[in-house]
Protein backbone atom coordinates (compact mmCIF):
# COMPACT_ATOMS: atom_id res chain seq x y z
CA UNK A 1 0.00 0.00 0.00
CA UNK A 2 1.55 3.45 -1.38
CA UNK A 3 2.19 5.84 1.59
CA UNK A 4 3.43 8.95 1.66
CA UNK A 5 5.00 10.68 4.34
CA UNK A 6 6.11 14.38 3.22
CA UNK A 7 7.94 15.53 6.80
CA UNK A 8 10.37 12.01 6.51
CA UNK A 9 10.14 12.96 1.93
CA UNK A 10 9.49 8.98 2.03
CA UNK A 11 7.41 6.99 -0.07
CA UNK A 12 6.33 3.49 0.74
CA UNK A 13 5.81 1.00 -1.60
CA UNK A 14 4.48 -3.00 -1.03
CA UNK A 15 6.06 -5.32 -2.89
CA UNK A 16 4.92 -9.24 -2.42
CA UNK A 17 6.38 -12.60 -3.79
CA UNK A 18 4.18 -14.85 -4.85
CA UNK A 19 3.95 -18.93 -5.65
CA UNK A 20 3.54 -22.23 -4.69
CA UNK A 21 5.00 -23.88 -1.89
CA UNK A 22 8.41 -24.66 -1.69
CA UNK A 23 9.01 -22.79 -5.11
CA UNK A 24 12.40 -20.55 -3.09
CA UNK A 25 10.15 -17.39 -2.13
CA UNK A 26 11.73 -17.30 1.04
CA UNK A 27 15.35 -17.82 -0.08
CA UNK A 28 14.51 -15.33 -2.82
CA UNK A 29 14.23 -12.56 0.36
CA UNK A 30 17.13 -14.10 2.33
CA UNK A 31 19.60 -13.46 -0.19
CA UNK A 32 18.26 -10.00 -1.35
CA UNK A 33 18.50 -9.29 2.64
CA UNK A 34 21.83 -11.13 2.73
CA UNK A 35 23.55 -8.49 -0.22
CA UNK A 36 22.02 -5.26 0.85
CA UNK A 37 24.40 -2.79 3.01
CA UNK A 38 23.08 -3.38 6.64
CA UNK A 39 22.10 0.32 6.64
CA UNK A 40 19.87 0.41 3.65
CA UNK A 41 17.59 -2.49 4.96
CA UNK A 42 15.62 -3.01 7.86
CA UNK A 43 15.08 -6.63 10.23
CA UNK A 44 14.07 -9.71 8.34
CA UNK A 45 11.24 -11.39 10.45
CA UNK A 46 10.61 -15.12 9.39
CA UNK A 47 7.70 -16.96 11.07
CA UNK A 48 7.88 -20.56 10.41
CA UNK A 49 6.46 -23.55 11.48
CA UNK A 50 8.11 -27.04 12.48
CA UNK A 51 8.70 -28.09 8.71
CA UNK A 52 10.21 -24.63 8.16
CA UNK A 53 7.72 -23.39 5.79
CA UNK A 54 6.86 -19.52 5.76
CA UNK A 55 3.44 -19.24 7.52
CA UNK A 56 3.01 -15.55 7.54
CA UNK A 57 5.77 -13.27 5.79
CA UNK A 58 8.84 -11.78 5.50
CA UNK A 59 9.01 -8.52 5.96
CA UNK A 60 12.35 -6.40 4.83
CA UNK A 61 12.49 -2.84 3.85
CA UNK A 62 14.94 -1.67 1.65
CA UNK A 63 15.54 2.05 0.69
CA UNK A 64 16.45 2.57 -2.84
CA UNK A 65 17.67 6.69 -4.35
CA UNK A 66 15.03 9.51 -4.06
CA UNK A 67 12.44 9.92 -6.54
CA UNK A 68 11.13 13.25 -7.03
CA UNK A 69 12.65 14.56 -3.93
CA UNK A 70 11.61 12.01 -1.94
CA UNK A 71 13.09 8.97 -0.62
CA UNK A 72 11.57 5.09 -1.28
CA UNK A 73 11.04 2.46 1.04
CA UNK A 74 9.68 -0.86 -0.70
CA UNK A 75 8.27 -3.33 2.13
CA UNK A 76 9.07 -6.99 0.50
CA UNK A 77 6.74 -9.84 2.03
CA UNK A 78 6.15 -13.35 0.83
CA UNK A 79 2.87 -15.65 1.07
CA UNK A 80 3.18 -18.93 2.70
CA UNK A 81 2.38 -21.15 -0.88
CA UNK A 82 0.45 -24.17 1.04
CA UNK A 83 -3.07 -24.37 -0.41
CA UNK A 84 -4.82 -24.39 3.22
CA UNK A 85 -3.18 -20.45 3.78
CA UNK A 86 -5.23 -19.19 1.27
CA UNK A 87 -6.95 -16.42 3.95
CA UNK A 88 -3.40 -15.42 4.95
CA UNK A 89 -2.26 -14.51 1.04
CA UNK A 90 -5.67 -12.46 0.62
CA UNK A 91 -4.21 -10.91 3.15
CA UNK A 92 -1.05 -10.31 2.55
CA UNK A 93 -1.77 -9.56 -0.67
CA UNK A 94 -3.68 -6.21 0.55
CA UNK A 95 -2.38 -2.97 -0.75
CA UNK A 96 0.54 -4.44 -3.10
CA UNK A 97 1.49 -2.32 -5.27
CA UNK A 98 3.41 -4.71 -7.22
CA UNK A 99 4.10 -8.64 -7.85
CA UNK A 100 6.57 -10.83 -8.36
CA UNK A 101 5.39 -14.72 -9.03
CA UNK A 102 8.00 -17.21 -8.33
CA UNK A 103 7.52 -19.96 -10.16
CA UNK A 104 8.90 -23.87 -9.53
CA UNK A 105 10.87 -24.63 -12.83
CA UNK A 106 10.86 -28.35 -11.87
CA UNK A 107 7.98 -30.42 -13.93
CA UNK A 108 6.71 -32.08 -10.92
CA UNK A 109 5.63 -28.69 -9.79
CA UNK A 110 3.73 -27.74 -13.11
CA UNK A 111 0.28 -27.66 -11.73
CA UNK A 112 1.05 -26.01 -8.43
CA UNK A 113 2.39 -23.34 -10.46
CA UNK A 114 -0.66 -23.26 -12.40
CA UNK A 115 -3.03 -23.68 -8.96
CA UNK A 116 -0.95 -20.32 -7.60
CA UNK A 117 -1.31 -18.42 -11.06
CA UNK A 118 -4.51 -19.15 -10.47
CA UNK A 119 -5.02 -18.23 -6.91
CA UNK A 120 -2.70 -14.99 -7.28
CA UNK A 121 -5.24 -13.63 -9.66
CA UNK A 122 -8.43 -14.24 -8.07
CA UNK A 123 -6.95 -12.67 -4.75
CA UNK A 124 -5.66 -9.71 -6.46
CA UNK A 125 -9.45 -8.99 -7.58
CA UNK A 126 -10.15 -9.47 -4.14
CA UNK A 127 -8.10 -7.03 -3.07
CA UNK A 128 -9.44 -4.34 -5.77
CA UNK A 129 -6.10 -4.72 -7.79
CA UNK A 130 -6.55 -5.23 -11.47
CA UNK A 131 -4.52 -8.01 -12.42
CA UNK A 132 -4.10 -6.88 -16.10
CA UNK A 133 -2.22 -3.78 -14.98
CA UNK A 134 -0.77 -4.47 -11.86
CA UNK A 135 3.10 -4.19 -11.98
CA UNK A 136 3.74 -8.00 -12.47
CA UNK A 137 7.46 -9.62 -12.94
CA UNK A 138 8.11 -13.63 -12.85
CA UNK A 139 11.36 -15.32 -11.46
CA UNK A 140 11.92 -18.81 -12.75
CA UNK A 141 13.29 -20.65 -10.04
CA UNK A 142 15.17 -23.34 -9.58
CA UNK A 143 17.36 -23.27 -13.00
CA UNK A 144 20.21 -24.02 -11.86
CA UNK A 145 18.42 -27.83 -11.26
CA UNK A 146 18.70 -30.70 -13.77
CA UNK A 147 15.63 -31.31 -15.77
CA UNK A 148 13.56 -28.57 -15.38
CA UNK A 149 10.72 -27.16 -17.91
CA UNK A 150 12.03 -24.83 -20.50
CA UNK A 151 11.62 -21.30 -20.63
CA UNK A 152 8.99 -20.98 -23.45
CA UNK A 153 6.90 -23.56 -22.33
CA UNK A 154 6.88 -21.73 -18.52
CA UNK A 155 6.16 -18.48 -20.03
CA UNK A 156 3.55 -20.34 -22.55
CA UNK A 157 1.62 -21.52 -19.31
CA UNK A 158 1.68 -18.90 -16.84
CA UNK A 159 3.45 -15.37 -18.55
CA UNK A 160 0.08 -14.71 -19.98
CA UNK A 161 0.50 -11.21 -19.62
CA UNK A 162 4.02 -11.36 -21.18
CA UNK A 163 5.21 -9.58 -18.35
CA UNK A 164 9.23 -9.21 -17.60
CA UNK A 165 10.93 -13.12 -16.75
CA UNK A 166 13.77 -14.36 -15.21
CA UNK A 167 15.64 -17.37 -14.92
CA UNK A 168 16.93 -17.38 -11.19
CA UNK A 169 18.51 -19.72 -8.45
CA UNK A 170 17.49 -18.40 -5.28
CA UNK A 171 19.95 -20.55 -3.68
CA UNK A 172 22.42 -19.33 -5.22
CA UNK A 173 21.30 -16.01 -5.49
CA UNK A 174 21.48 -16.25 -10.03
CA UNK A 175 19.02 -12.96 -11.19
CA UNK A 176 17.20 -12.23 -8.23
CA UNK A 177 18.63 -8.81 -7.87
CA UNK A 178 17.88 -8.43 -11.67
CA UNK A 179 14.11 -9.41 -10.90
CA UNK A 180 14.04 -6.84 -7.63
CA UNK A 181 15.66 -4.15 -9.73
CA UNK A 182 12.68 -4.47 -12.53
CA UNK A 183 9.97 -4.85 -10.05
CA UNK A 184 10.93 -1.76 -8.36
CA UNK A 185 11.32 0.28 -11.51
CA UNK A 186 8.13 -1.17 -12.78
CA UNK A 187 6.45 -0.24 -9.33
CA UNK A 188 7.93 3.22 -9.26
CA UNK A 189 6.51 4.25 -13.03
CA UNK A 190 3.27 3.10 -11.69
CA UNK A 191 3.34 4.77 -9.02
CA UNK A 192 3.69 8.56 -10.86
CA UNK A 193 1.44 7.18 -13.70
CA UNK A 194 -1.27 7.40 -11.38
CA UNK A 195 -0.29 10.45 -9.02
CA UNK A 196 -2.64 12.81 -9.80
CA UNK A 197 -1.26 16.90 -9.68
CA UNK A 198 -2.74 19.63 -8.75
CA UNK A 199 -1.37 23.45 -8.85
CA UNK A 200 1.17 25.48 -6.84
CA UNK A 201 0.04 26.86 -3.74
CA UNK A 202 0.02 30.78 -4.23
CA UNK A 203 3.59 32.25 -3.44
CA UNK A 204 3.77 33.94 0.77
CA UNK A 205 3.21 37.63 0.98
CA UNK A 206 6.54 37.47 2.88
CA UNK A 207 9.70 37.64 0.85
CA UNK A 208 11.31 33.69 0.88
CA UNK A 209 15.10 33.73 -0.02
CA UNK A 210 16.13 31.80 -2.93
CA UNK A 211 15.75 27.89 -2.81
CA UNK A 212 13.00 27.39 -0.40
CA UNK A 213 9.74 27.78 -2.53
CA UNK A 214 11.54 25.06 -4.65
CA UNK A 215 12.11 23.07 -2.28
CA UNK A 216 8.98 23.05 -0.72
CA UNK A 217 7.25 22.84 -4.17
CA UNK A 218 9.31 19.32 -4.33
CA UNK A 219 8.67 17.52 -0.89
CA UNK A 220 5.57 19.31 0.14
CA UNK A 221 2.80 15.71 -0.44
CA UNK A 222 -0.66 15.22 0.98
CA UNK A 223 -2.71 12.11 1.95
CA UNK A 224 -6.43 12.76 0.54
CA UNK A 225 -9.21 10.71 2.52
CA UNK A 226 -9.29 7.89 0.31
CA UNK A 227 -5.92 7.62 0.98
CA UNK A 228 -4.39 9.09 -2.93
CA UNK A 229 -1.17 11.01 -3.19
CA UNK A 230 -1.59 14.86 -4.40
CA UNK A 231 2.20 15.87 -5.00
CA UNK A 232 2.35 19.70 -5.07
CA UNK A 233 5.24 20.56 -7.86
CA UNK A 234 6.62 24.44 -9.01
CA UNK A 235 5.62 22.99 -13.03
CA UNK A 236 2.24 23.91 -12.42
CA UNK A 237 0.17 27.49 -13.39
CA UNK A 238 -0.30 29.56 -10.59
CA UNK A 239 -4.08 29.78 -9.24
CA UNK A 240 -5.90 32.58 -6.84
CA UNK A 241 -5.29 33.54 -3.57
CA UNK A 242 -7.17 30.94 -1.13
CA UNK A 243 -10.92 32.41 0.10
CA UNK A 244 -10.70 34.36 3.39
CA UNK A 245 -11.11 32.05 6.23
CA UNK A 246 -14.25 31.67 7.50
CA UNK A 247 -16.13 33.84 10.68
CA UNK A 248 -15.43 32.47 13.80
CA UNK A 249 -19.26 31.76 15.72
CA UNK A 250 -19.61 34.29 18.99
CA UNK A 251 -19.60 30.74 21.05
CA UNK A 252 -16.95 28.95 18.97
CA UNK A 253 -13.60 28.76 20.00
CA UNK A 254 -11.09 28.76 16.92
CA UNK A 255 -7.56 29.30 16.79
CA UNK A 256 -7.90 30.68 13.48
CA UNK A 257 -8.51 33.90 15.05
CA UNK A 258 -4.94 34.61 16.28
CA UNK A 259 -3.88 35.20 12.11
CA UNK A 260 -5.28 36.54 9.11
CA UNK A 261 -5.01 35.14 5.36
CA UNK A 262 -3.80 31.66 4.17
CA UNK A 263 -2.02 30.95 8.05
CA UNK A 264 -5.30 31.90 9.68
CA UNK A 265 -6.54 29.38 6.35
CA UNK A 266 -5.00 26.65 6.88
CA UNK A 267 -5.39 26.77 11.11
CA UNK A 268 -9.48 26.73 10.01
CA UNK A 269 -9.39 23.77 7.53
CA UNK A 270 -7.85 21.67 10.29
CA UNK A 271 -10.24 22.62 12.69
CA UNK A 272 -13.37 22.10 9.94
CA UNK A 273 -12.12 19.28 9.47
CA UNK A 274 -12.64 18.06 12.86
CA UNK A 275 -15.81 19.48 13.62
CA UNK A 276 -16.96 17.17 10.81
CA UNK A 277 -15.29 13.91 12.32
CA UNK A 278 -13.29 13.26 8.96
CA UNK A 279 -9.87 13.15 11.22
CA UNK A 280 -7.91 11.72 8.10
CA UNK A 281 -8.22 15.14 6.01
CA UNK A 282 -7.76 17.40 9.23
CA UNK A 283 -4.16 15.56 9.97
CA UNK A 284 -3.79 15.65 5.91
CA UNK A 285 -4.66 18.94 6.12
CA UNK A 286 -2.23 19.99 8.88
CA UNK A 287 0.89 18.08 7.70
CA UNK A 288 0.68 19.79 4.47
CA UNK A 289 0.08 22.89 6.04
CA UNK A 290 3.51 21.53 8.38
CA UNK A 291 5.35 21.47 5.43
CA UNK A 292 4.89 24.58 3.98
CA UNK A 293 5.59 26.18 7.35
CA UNK A 294 9.19 24.76 7.87
CA UNK A 295 9.79 25.09 4.50
CA UNK A 296 9.73 28.41 4.41
CA UNK A 297 11.44 29.35 7.16
CA UNK A 298 14.47 32.05 6.30
CA UNK A 299 17.71 30.65 6.45
CA UNK A 300 16.79 27.14 6.34
CA UNK A 301 16.45 25.43 3.18
CA UNK A 302 18.97 22.94 3.08
CA UNK A 303 18.11 21.79 6.37
CA UNK A 304 15.62 18.18 7.27
CA UNK A 305 12.78 19.14 8.80
CA UNK A 306 13.42 17.83 11.54
CA UNK A 307 16.63 20.30 12.16
CA UNK A 308 13.51 22.78 10.95
CA UNK A 309 11.64 22.05 13.57
CA UNK A 310 14.55 22.49 16.38
CA UNK A 311 15.00 25.80 15.24
CA UNK A 312 11.74 26.92 15.62
CA UNK A 313 11.54 25.56 18.98
CA UNK A 314 9.68 22.89 18.46
CA UNK A 315 9.38 19.51 20.93
CA UNK A 316 11.47 17.16 19.37
CA UNK A 317 9.54 13.25 21.35
CA UNK A 318 6.07 15.77 19.94
CA UNK A 319 7.34 16.38 16.42
CA UNK A 320 8.85 12.37 16.18
CA UNK A 321 5.02 11.62 16.64
CA UNK A 322 3.78 14.01 14.28
CA UNK A 323 5.99 12.78 11.35
CA UNK A 324 4.72 9.07 11.98
CA UNK A 325 1.24 10.27 12.34
CA UNK A 326 2.08 12.10 8.41
CA UNK A 327 2.40 7.97 7.91
CA UNK A 328 -0.93 7.02 8.73
CA UNK A 329 -3.60 5.75 6.39
CA UNK A 330 -6.69 8.13 6.60
CA UNK A 331 -8.70 5.50 7.78
CA UNK A 332 -6.16 4.64 10.46
CA UNK A 333 -6.34 8.61 11.98
CA UNK A 334 -8.07 8.58 14.91
CA UNK A 335 -10.03 12.16 16.42
CA UNK A 336 -7.39 12.31 18.98
CA UNK A 337 -4.31 11.97 15.71
CA UNK A 338 -6.30 14.79 14.38
CA UNK A 339 -6.53 16.69 17.90
CA UNK A 340 -2.63 16.48 18.36
CA UNK A 341 -1.99 17.54 15.09
CA UNK A 342 -4.09 20.25 15.21
CA UNK A 343 -2.02 21.21 18.48
CA UNK A 344 1.31 20.90 16.68
CA UNK A 345 0.30 22.99 14.14
CA UNK A 346 -0.74 25.76 15.98
CA UNK A 347 2.08 25.53 17.97
CA UNK A 348 4.17 25.81 15.32
CA UNK A 349 2.37 29.01 13.79
CA UNK A 350 2.75 30.64 16.77
CA UNK A 351 6.48 30.00 17.43
CA UNK A 352 7.05 30.80 13.53
CA UNK A 353 5.01 34.63 14.01
CA UNK A 354 7.74 35.38 16.69
CA UNK A 355 10.46 35.43 14.07
CA UNK A 356 8.82 36.76 11.51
Amino acid sequence: MTVVNPLAREISAKVVYYGPGLSGKTTTLKHIYSVVKPQRRGELVTLATEGDRTIFFDFLPLHVKEVQGMGVRFQLYTVPGQVFYEATRRLVLHGADGVVFVADSQPAARQSNLESLEDLRRNLIENDIDPETCPLVFQLNKRDLSGVMSVEQMRRELNWRDAPQFETSATRGNGVLDALKEISKRVIHSLWDRVPRTPKPPARPAPVPEGIEAEVARVSARLTSSGEITLLTEEEPEVPPPPAAPPVDAGQLSFASLWEGSDANAIAEVEAAIRAGDDGEALAAAVAAMVELLGALPGTGGQSPMAKAALLGLDGREFLRFCRLAGLHASSVTHHDALFALYMLVSARVKASLIQ
